[in-house]
C-alpha cells in the first residue's frame, strides 16, 4: 500500500477510535464499593476494637476496598486517565466541553497552521505561481472545507454519528465521501497547474490534503453555540 493509503487508512481509523470513545464515556460507570468498617485505632491489635464504653471486642476483618477506575478499557485496551478527561464529560453540554477543549485543541494545532503555510509559501515561490493560481488553491481550499463541514452535519443531523447507534461501517462511509472531497478540491488545484509547476510539486512538501486539514479554522463551525 502506498504512503497516502496508509494515511487514509489511519485518518479513517482515528474516526472509529474517537466516535467509539465518546459512545463509551457516556456509560454509566460501575459503581465503587467502599469499605464499610473505620479502620482500628494504632493501639488497637489487629482484629480487636474498643467500644465507646471501654470494653473490647472482636470483629470480622473488613474487606478490602475497590481500586477506583482510573481510565476506560475495552476490547482489551486501557485508555489513560488525560485521554478520558479530553472525552466529552457525561452530562456535559456541547458549549461547555467546547469551551473547555478548544483552547487546548488550537494551541496543538498553531505549530501546525505554521508550518503548511510556510510550506504552501515555498512551494508558490518555488512554481512561481500566478495570483490566479494561488486563487485556485485557496478557492479549492475552501470549497473543499464547506463541503467536509456540510457532510460531516448532515451526518449528525440525519443519525449517522449518534453515539447509541454508531456502526464502524458508518463512519467508513462518511470517511469514504470526505476522501472524495479532499480529492475533487487537489484535482481543482492540480488542474490549475502547469505540467513543469506539477513536476516542483511532486518534489515539494507540500500537499494539498495537508494544507487543507491543517489551515482550515474548523474551530469556526462551532460558533453557533455563542
Amino acid at each position: 500500500m502506498s504512503s497516502r493509503g496508509w494515511r487514509n487508512l489511519c485518518f479513517v481509523l482515528g474516526a472509529v477510535c474517537i466516535v467509539q470513545l465518546w459512545r463509551d464515556c457516556h456509560r454509566a460507570p460501575e459503581d465503587v464499593v467502599a469499605a464499610e468498617c473505620p479502620a482500628p485505632a494504632a493501639s488497637a491489635r489487629p482484629g480487636h476494637v474498643v467500644a465507646a464504653d471501654g470494653t473490647g471486642g472482636e470483629r470480622a476483618p473488613a474487606a478490602p476496598a475497590e481500586p477506583a477506575p482510573s481510565g476506560l478499557s475495552f476490547y482489551g485496551f486501557s485508555v489513560p486517565p488525560w485521554a478520558v478527561w479530553l472525552a466529552p464529560h457525561p452530562g456535559e453540554d456541547l458549549r461547555s466541553y467546547r469551551d473547555r477543549v478548544l483552547p487546548l485543541a488550537q494551541s496543538a494545532i498553531a505549530p501546525q497552521r505554521a508550518r503548511v503555510a510556510r510550506s504552501r509559501d515555498s512551494f508558490a515561490a518555488l512554481a512561481n505561481l500566478d495570483d490566479h493560481q494561488r486563487a485556485e488553491l485557496d478557492g479549492a481550499t475552501q470549497e473543499a472545507a464547506s463541503a467536509l463541514e456540510e457532510r460531516v452535519m448532515g451526518a449528525v443531523m440525519n443519525g449517522e454519528l449518534a453515539p447509541s447507534a454508531f456502526k464502524p461501517m458508518a463512519g467508513v462511509g462518511l470517511a469514504r465521501d470526505m476522501l472524495d472531497i479532499v480529492g475533487r478540491g487537489n484535482r481543482r488545484f492540480l488542474d490549475s497547474l502547469t505540467d513543469d509547476q506539477r513536476a516542483k510539486l511532486a518534489g515539494s512538501p507540500f500537499d494539498f490534503g495537508d494544507y487543507l486539514v491543517f489551515s482550515t479554522p474548523w474551530e469556526n463551525a462551532l460558533s453557533f453555540l455563542d
